[in-house]
């Protein structure tokens, strides 16, 4: 069957469900809107529901969390955000419904219905997100449980907080240290997604402080660090904590007031070490520059010339990898931080903006400058 056909017999399948169960449930006119159906709450909130269809492989549900869109340039593909509040999605092999909070949702996400091969808490059953377990969503998110939580917390640390009178939606305070400076704080719920700590950042600020309920824990990030994700990694299941962002260095109580990159190594030592390794060759030597104080710099020389490597953190943002120049270099050596995976980028590769891109554009243009195109392996030694 073809796919926009089967995606129309998908959402006719959910209604009937929804209906099946005294659900009120609606369509919109026409296709400008970027959600499907309108459920209608027991009290009478409405939810704006995207049905997708999952599909079974290797013991779990696999649905995508992207919307998917074709001009002349190909398929192009992009979050929903807060167009959305929920994903219904319907699974032909277990023909069941499930009911996702789109907060819950990244890219994609996996509804487990086998047990797995190594138990670990951060599992997603797809039993929990049954539609009969789902309903009725509970529309109080406990904001102001999270609040009080966070306010206390910070509170401990002998700072001042008020509420900022600019915020119409409540969502950052004002927090005064005991030097006197002031910062705008953004207080966010997360969620624990599989072996990850995913939050969306709706609100301008200096730094965010997250609450993650099921793990009844506050993280502290800082906003130079990250645009309007975040995604932390969970030590356990981690194969390679020294490339990623772990949860654990982003912890309120080792983090406050956060700076970038807390863990101080977790991405350019191990990093500096290894371009050391992949620029010596029979054409070059490479030494780490002791004019740095932070040894974040690697010379390679060969016999008429001499380039500098600097080694910056990198970080994700909207389906971009971006870096902040730190040290003037000829080259910067940058790693994905989710991926195994070394770029190495010219400092003449760019005007103003520093950033690569790694998911598919909305819209291509020959002034994107992708990932893939700036790999170590690829790029050194320079032609």
């Amino acid at each position: 069957m073809e796919s926009h056909r089967r995606g129309d017999l998908t959402e006719q399948i959910v209604i009937t469900e929804l209906k099946r169960q005294d659900i009120s449930v609606s369509t919109p006119v026409g296709d400008n809107e970027r959600y499907d159906v309108v459920i209608e709450q027991p009290e009478g909130g409405l939810l704006r529901a995207q049905v997708k269809t999952g599909r079974l492989k290797d013991g779990t549900i696999r649905f995508s969390g992207l919307s998917q869109h074709t001009n002349a340039s190909g398929h192009t593909y992009e979050r929903y955000g807060e167009d959305i509040d929920c994903f219904a999605v319907y699974c032909y092999d277990t023909d069941q419904t499930y009911l996702i909070p789109a907060a819950e949702v990244g890219t994609s996400m996996y509804l487990r219905v086998d047990a797995p091969d190594k138990e670990t808490r951060q599992v997603n059953w797809a039993e929990k997100y049954r539609l009969e377990e789902q309903w009725p969503i509970d529309e109080n998110d406990n904001s102001d449980t999270i609040d009080s939580t966070v306010i206390e917390t910070l509170r401990q640390e002998d700072v001042s907080v008020y509420r900022n009178p600019e915020d119409e939606d409540q969502r950052t305070v004002l927090v005064e240290d005991t030097t006197g400076d002031v910062s705008k704080v953004g207080i966010q719920r997360a969620w624990q997604v599989e072996n990850r700590i995913r939050c969306t950042l709706h609100a301008e600020a200096d730094y965010y402080l997250i609450y993650c309920e099921s793990l009844d824990q506050t993280f502290s990030v800082h906003a130079a660090e990250f645009g309007e994700s975040v995604s932390l990694r969970i030590k356990e299941g981690c194969e390679n904590p020294s490339r990623t962002k772990l949860a654990d260095d982003y912890a309120f109580e080792d983090n406050w007031p956060p700076v970038v990159d807390p863990s101080g190594t977790s991405t350019s030592g191990p990093l500096v070490s290894r371009t050391v390794e992949m620029v010596e060759s029979d054409r070059y030597t490479s030494t780490v520059s002791t004019d740095c104080d932070d040894w974040r710099t690697v010379i390679a020389n060969e016999e008429n010339s001499e380039f500098h490597l600097r080694v910056e953190s990198a970080w994700l943002e909207d389906g971009l990898l971006r870096f902040n120049v730190t040290e003037p270099a000829d080259f910067y050596v940058i790693e994905h931080p989710e991926e195994v995976e070394t770029y190495l980028i010219p400092d003449d590769a760019f005007n103003k903006s520093i950033s690569l891109r790694v998911e598919p554009p909305k819209k291509s243009s020959p002034r994107i400058n992708y990932a893939e195109d700036f790999r170590f392996e690829e790029r050194w030694p320079p032609q």
